[in-house]
């Protein structure tokens, strides 16, 4: 059954997410399953205008925000104005339980000063989330290979969307080694809505004869799923 847009989760209490629909679901999720107590203090980079802030105050986290663009941030908790493209740990100057940076990663010039900036803000095994467009994922892989561009890395996204800096799952994995941080996790969306959004997407390339390449998809490795 195809998802209608009732279906779909863009806003929390009035407050847009500036994200995939449903992808902030899967991401409190996740960390409710982490051994994080009641007023653990967490920090949400790039809040947009703070709908993910105010979800992890629900849950019962002392939130700072840090939004760049800060008159579009509209909860009433601590916001900080930086660029996280600079490094930014003695700028916030705490160290915190929790750090996520939700789609904020392709955003920047230099994703491994902006994940070591992270892991310096964490406490002794806090933990960090962090997520990005998948390009690994068997859609943006028939995309390149019709087109040579991968999904949401396209010619035009980087000035629609912000897009400038492909993420792959080996370079977190490395960041981690070269930073001594252990890794937990890389998994991709679990959501049917997003696999039904992402499969809408791919119609079009299967208009356009490119339905043999997915013969191809038994023989690709890496994080297929999800977006």
């Amino acid at each position: 059954m195809k998802a209608t847009r009732t279906d779909l989760e863009t806003e929390y209490h009035g407050l847009k997410i500036m994200a995939a629909a449903n992808l902030h679901k899967e991401c409190i999720s996740v960390i409710e399953g982490l051994d994080l107590p009641i007023g653990a203090k967490a920090i949400d980079l790039g809040a947009g205008e703070g709908a993910f802030s105010l979800r992890l105050v629900d849950k019962g986290f002392n939130v700072l925000a840090v939004e760049r663009e800060i008159d579009r941030f509209k909860v009433k908790i601590p916001c900080l104005q930086l660029d996280l493209n600079s490094d930014f740990v003695d700028k916030i100057g705490v160290k915190v339980d929790l750090v996520v940076g939700i789609e904020i990663i392709e955003h920047l010039q230099n994703p491994r000063q902006f994940m070591v900036n992270c892991l310096n803000l964490l406490r002794d095994h806090g933990y960090l989330m962090i997520t990005s467009p998948n390009l690994e994922s068997w859609v943006s892989r028939i995309r390149f290979l019709r087109d040579g561009q991968f999904m949401w890395f396209e010619k035009g996204d980087d000035e629609r969307w912000g897009h400038i800096t492909p993420i792959f799952s080996w370079q977190i994995e490395r960041i981690c080694r070269e930073t001594g941080a252990t890794l937990l996790e890389i998994s991709h969306t679990k959501s049917k809505l997003l696999w039904n959004e992402l499969c809408d997407r791919l119609s079009g390339l299967l208009r356009n004869k490119t339905v043999y390449l997915g013969i191809l998809y038994p023989f690709m490795r890496g994080v297929r799923m999800g977006r």
